[in-house]
């Protein structure tokens, strides 16, 4: 399956491993021997680094995530003063990242906990309440030297002391959230098919008995996924919470799974992955799952071509993007909006709730600068009912060709109008109706990076 090009807006920077974002600090630049002099705090932050290395050091970035400095200030105990996390490499070590955890006691800076990990580099850096003592622990996932497989550490800082918590688990990917409604953080993994381990998603949670985290529950994910492009959180109804997870497969394109706690069941659930049976998410555009109404709740694309018959000539027909909620309830997909994408010049076009399925198609030209909405009947495409025209915007504004034409949207780039052709089918459109049913794809494929 061929990947169809979308707008870079619409492809975006896909993390994963995603939270809020919080202050961060950075101290130099990637594979800095060493920072630059600074006063104050930064001053003694650089020094306890410095005694910790006395050798010198390397600072190792974050390679995905949103802290992606290798000095992270960030306050985990709630007392609105930031705490310090620093990731580095000795001088002349090829492998042994440190993560040294510095804080501000008494308006000092100490050294808490000094970590060595025999990896060459950091994944990925998040920050959750995993234990329940309204203070966050750090959550790091180092690389390991196998491609997709890296592993979960867990640091928890309490009472001026950093110990590590016994997670034990390698993962492709992670997210921190309150899955289980205990209110406090669990960790889902997830790892990509490999010779060696099965694909899945497992739910850690801390069992104070035994001081670590531990698996409360797991989920086969699908092992056709080489990678994941997008995750977020998202509310599932009657408050629960689950993951969206678009992933690349193997033979091109991309699919949706979603991962979800079953209270009841006591087990994760994927329901979207069935052994065997296509994913109805499965589609060749790089459209990625998204919260159209900012509601919380992400909706699904599911893609599909709209009818086309050789008779159109030069043009090929677009395809009808619909954004989908997973209903807990029916365990499946409920349709909630339709659009129609120009992958082209980056913008959809909703379609009314009032047009039913198989009477309409849009017909696109050889590049993709004119859409042609037509009635669909007996396989043919018949009266246009209104067609989308974008010129560049030099062009636009010297009036080359465009007399006809009402402007919709005209940005640095590209003028975006219509002409509306139809008042009596069926299908007809006013002119204000057609206007606002236009979306740029930055607008309507948001792709999350939290």
């Amino acid at each position: 399956m061929k990947l169809k090009p979308v707008a870079a807006a619409a492809l975006g920077a896909a993390l994963l491993c995603m939270n809020a974002g919080c202050s961060i600090t950075d101290i130099g630049k990637e594979d800095l021997l060493r920072p630059p002099k600074t006063m104050g705090d930064e001053a003694e932050i650089e020094a306890l680094i410095s005694n910790a290395a006395p050798h010198g050091y390397t600072l190792k970035y974050p390679k995905n995530g949103n802290y992606r400095s290798a000095i992270i200030m960030h306050d985990i105990n709630g007392d609105n003063v930031d705490e310090a996390i620093a990731f580095f490499r000795e001088k002349d070590s090829a492998a042994g990242v440190h993560m040294l955890m510095m804080c501000d006691i008494d308006g000092e800076w100490e050294v808490t906990g000094d970590f060595v990990t025999e990896t060459a580099d950091v994944d990925c850096v998040d920050f959750a309440d995993i234990n329940d003592n309204d203070s966050q622990e750090i959550v790091v996932g180092y690389a390991t030297y196998t491609s997709n497989v890296n592993f979960l550490s867990v640091y928890s800082y309490e009472n001026g002391k950093t110990n590590a918590v016994d997670s034990g688990q390698n993962y492709s990917a992670f997210y921190c959230g309150n899955f289980d409604g205990s209110g406090k953080s669990n960790i889902i993994t997830l790892s990509l098919f490999t010779t060696e381990n099965e694909a899945k998603a497992t739910m850690l949670a801390y069992n104070s008995n035994r001081g670590a985290l531990v698996t409360k529950a797991a989920a086969a994910m699908d092992p056709n996924v080489v990678s994941y492009m997008n995750m977020a959180q998202t509310e599932l109804g009657d408050g629960v919470k689950g993951l969206v997870i678009d992933g690349t497969l193997s033979s091109g394109g991309l699919n949706t799974q979603i991962v979800y706690y079953n209270k009841t069941k006591k087990a994760l659930e994927n329901p979207l992955y069935k052994d065997k049976k296509l994913n109805t998410t499965q589609r060749s555009s790089a459209i990625l799952s998204t919260d159209i109404g900012n509601d919380l709740k992400y909706e699904i694309p599911t893609v599909t071509t709209l009818p086309f018959n050789e008779a159109s000539g030069a043009f090929t027909a677009a395809d009808q993007v619909v954004w989908n909620n997973f209903s807990l309830e029916q365990e499946q997909l409920v349709p909630v909006q339709r659009t129609v994408a120009n992958y082209n010049y980056a913008y959809t076009i909703k379609i009314p709730d009032t047009w039913d399925q198989g009477t309409f198609t849009a017909l696109l030209n050889e590049n993709g600068d004119e859409m042609r909405f037509c009635e669909w009947a007996d396989k043919q495409a018949g009266e246009i009912v209104f067609e989308i025209r974008v010129f560049k915007v030099t062009d636009w504004d010297k009036g080359v060709g465009s007399d006809k034409y009402t402007l919709i949207y005209k940005d640095n780039r590209y003028a975006y109008t219509f002409i509306n052709h139809s008042t009596e089918s069926v299908l007809a459109m006013e002119n204000d109706q057609i206007k606002t049913s236009f979306s740029l794809l930055n607008q309507t494929l948001n792709v999350s990076s939290k």
